[in-house]
């Protein structure tokens, strides 16, 4: 029996081994153009030789059946295989996304949402697959970001359904987060969330300061934020200011007392400096455990 699975930008029902044929016809022409943006705008795509291409479809529509199958570790490793130059390297991206959904790995998921979103920047589809996993996380100001995308890209009128949804999607996150934040309006909540990822994207590059900088503005307009103490106390912590990081813990504590990542790092504290006061580099070395903003 034929297996049949839904092309990751148009939402069709094809047969499995005739994705790559699919998507290469009906959305990878000599030139790609919005979609009902009333743009003109052409975006040129990277020519193969049809030998390269040839195997890359095999593997694709092999990656596909995996998929098909929920056999989601295989289709990652397959779909891998493919070189970034593929025609159709954007849907490559949105396969291995949603096999790493398969997977519950979202952080994964969304990398490759975003790769998809960022390899056929015109598609709208692209950009509402990488909102909702935004969404996942509470990135509501990033979802957010995602939906003006697709506003601005255009979308044909069968996927006014699937935006309406994000659209709401994306409201109801934002009620349930102002509920607990009533002295704060919408807009100032939205940024001050966007200036919390810049603060975690300045500890990623190890730029303390700069991150300071960041998280004591949202704690100045915000002072109810206990995740902008609580990373607070991370960057103190990672500067050997530990008295101070200390304070920014407990903080985030009473604002939160629920707030997992402050009581986790307040108990390692103690043993955090004892640490660091025998090995100089131990606070260095600790840096490598640091991912988005916790260890």
């Amino acid at each position: 029996m034929k297996q049949f699975t839904k092309c990751p930008v148009c939402g069709v029902s094809v047969k499995t081994e005739n994705m790559s044929e699919h998507t290469r016809k009906a959305h990878a022409t000599d030139t790609v153009g919005r979609l009902d943006s009333g743009d003109d705008t052409r975006h040129p795509i990277t020519t193969m030789t049809k030998m390269d291409m040839a195997a890359c479809d095999k593997i694709f529509d092999k990656g596909a059946r995996f998929v098909e199958r929920k056999k989601f570790k295989k289709a990652i490793k397959t779909l891998k295989k493919i070189p970034e130059d593929y025609t159709d390297i954007s849907d490559v991206y949105t396969l291995m996304a949603l096999s790493y959904m398969g997977l519950e790995r979202f952080d994964d998921a969304a990398i490759y949402f975003e790769k998809a979103a960022n390899a056929a920047p015109w598609d709208w589809q692209h950009w509402s697959n990488l909102a909702n996993s935004h969404l996942i996380f509470g990135r509501i100001s990033k979802a957010k970001k995602c939906l003006d995308k697709v506003n601005e890209v255009g979308y044909p009128s069968d996927g006014k359904d699937t935006v309406n949804k994000l659209r709401e999607g994306i409201a109801e996150f934002l009620d349930a987060a102002l509920s607990d934040k009533p002295h704060l309006h919408a807009d100032t909540y939205l940024a001050l969330e966007d200036r919390f990822y810049t603060g975690l994207a300045y500890m990623d590059d190890r730029d303390w300061d700069s991150a300071i900088r960041e998280f004591e503005y949202i704690a100045s307009i915000d002072p109810a934020s206990e995740k902008a103490y609580g990373s607070l106390g991370i960057v103190h912590l990672f500067k050997g200011e530990f008295d101070e990081a200390e304070k920014c813990f407990n903080r985030a504590l009473e604002i939160n007392p629920e707030y997992t990542p402050a009581s986790v790092n307040v108990r390692a504290l103690d043993k955090i400096r004892k640490k660091a006061a025998k090995d100089p580099d131990y606070l260095k070395k600790l840096e490598g455990r640091l991912i988005g903003g916790h260890f």
